[in-house]
């Protein structure tokens, strides 16, 4: 890994020392703590060289050729962690500004991980006896899917305390390590619980939508979203080899090598935001052809497309991995990458279990949300062929007859209270 420095001042603090004291050898002691010994002698060779003298700190901080001349020496001998060294202590001395963003990390993960959290209790409160509605497997999906946001959010605040958000240079070694550790593990974990929440989702499908042909079309999807979770998890557990040098990459004592990890990023984040777009358009036809008012369809199909705001955040973060690629500070230019992985976490959370906590607050009297369900509906596990549903369970049900209609497939037990039995749309697709 490369790193360019702006300038790197050798004398700046012995100038500053001697004019003060006019005390050479402090100064030149001073330097001599400060700078690693390899730094100390590319100075020793090159400001002579320059067009600066020692006493002129604005030249010997801005100019272009020396600060090129020493970068070259410096990253030819001196190691990783020195030449950072070298750049906090000349970044010092010419005045350059102290950036710290560390608590924003921290913010987002704690304040998403929480909103995400009371959606989820919400969730789950729908499920509890009174409510009336057993627990599905879309429920044990997003079970898992928090179960894994778990350490991601936890991560934030461990990555802001070891200084994510901060310049890399003026971090101890252990701190960028640490940093690059919990990064390694939070995007093992950023993969599986994205695929646990569209998992969850497309469960949900299957107990909203009966016909054959569409629920074919949801065991592919969620045969792929499996394909792509266990694959890029695999991926990026074995990014580097051998695997310690995913976080220890900078100490030069430690020899290894890793795969092109800002492709395999960029990768995973465009086949993310393409399932994600498969999973918000595969009901919308289906709930389109709804027997319901078109203000009720209309709100039906906003509900089930909030998974938007899942792919925004996917092609936002998908922008700072980019950013990140060029990356040669990596504590403050990962900051941003970070932050929206969590808030994709967070909001593919809140957004599965929106349709439940909506069905809670119906079941508790809020009228104005509507309702998907219809009033009148089958009890067991068949329809008469004398009689079908043909209302949808999001608007008011009709029993109409019928002399030829083939059953319509009816839930299994446990999934009744999502059910929409979608008998027009049922009859135009045989």
């Amino acid at each position: 890994m490369k790193f360019s420095f702006s300038t790197i001042v050798a004398l700046a603090a012995l100038t500053a020392t001697t004019l003060a004291n006019s005390d050479a050898s402090s100064a030149l002691a001073m330097a001599q703590a400060s700078y690693p010994k390899c730094t100390l002698g590319c100075l020793a060779e090159l400001i002579p060289q320059s067009a600066c003298t020692l006493t002129d700190i604005n030249c010997l901080c801005t100019n272009a050729p020396l600060n090129a001349n020493l970068t070259v020496c410096v990253l030819s001998s001196c190691t990783t962690y020195e030449g950072l060294v070298t750049k906090n202590v000349s970044s010092t001395m010419c005045g350059a500004p102290v950036r710290n963003e560390s608590l924003k990390p921290l913010l987002v993960g704690v304040v998403g991980g929480a909103i995400a959290l009371v959606i989820f209790l919400l969730r789950l409160c729908s499920v509890l006896p009174a409510s009336g509605r057993l627990m599905g497997w879309d429920d044990h999906a997003i079970c898992v899917a928090v179960a894994l946001a778990t350490p991601p959010t936890i991560f934030s605040i461990l990555l802001s305390k070891n200084g994510l958000g901060k310049d890399m240079w003026t971090l101890p070694l252990a701190n960028i390590e640490n940093v690059l550790f919990y990064y390694y593990l939070g995007e093992i974990f950023y993969f599986a619980s994205l695929t646990a929440t569209k998992i969850s989702i497309l469960v949900f499908f299957l107990r909203v939508f009966p016909l054959k042909s569409f629920r074919r079309i949801i065991h592919i999807v969620m045969a792929i979203c499996v394909a792509y979770g266990v694959s890029f998890i695999l991926a990026t557990t074995f990014q580097c080899s051998p695997v310690p040098y995913s976080w220890k990459q900078l100490d030069d004592n430690y020899p290894g090598s890793c795969n092109n990890i800002h492709i395999q990023g960029w990768m995973s984040a465009i086949f993310n935001i393409v399932i994600d777009l498969v999973i918000l358009i595969l009901p919308l036809k289906e709930l389109y052809a709804l027997q319901t008012s078109l203000k009720k369809k209309l709100m039906v199909m906003v509900m089930f497309s909030l998974g938007i705001f899942v792919t925004f955040v996917s092609v936002v973060r998908l922008h700072s991995l980019i950013v990140f690629a060029n990356s040669q500070n990596i504590t403050w230019d990962y900051n941003d990458a970070a932050w929206w992985s969590t808030v994709e976490i967070h909001v593919g959370i809140i957004c599965a279990c929106l349709p439940s906590v909506r069905a809670l607050f119906v079941s508790l009297g809020a009228k104005s949300l509507g309702t998907t369900r219809a009033n009148s509906r089958p009890t067991g596990h068949h329809v008469s062929n004398n009689s079908i549903l043909t209302g949808s369970s999001l608007g008011q049900s009709k029993i109409t007859t019928t002399v030829s209609a083939k059953p319509v497939g009816v839930p299994r037990h446990g999934d009744e209270e999502d059910f929409i039995p979608l008998v027009d749309l049922a009859k135009n697709q045989r």
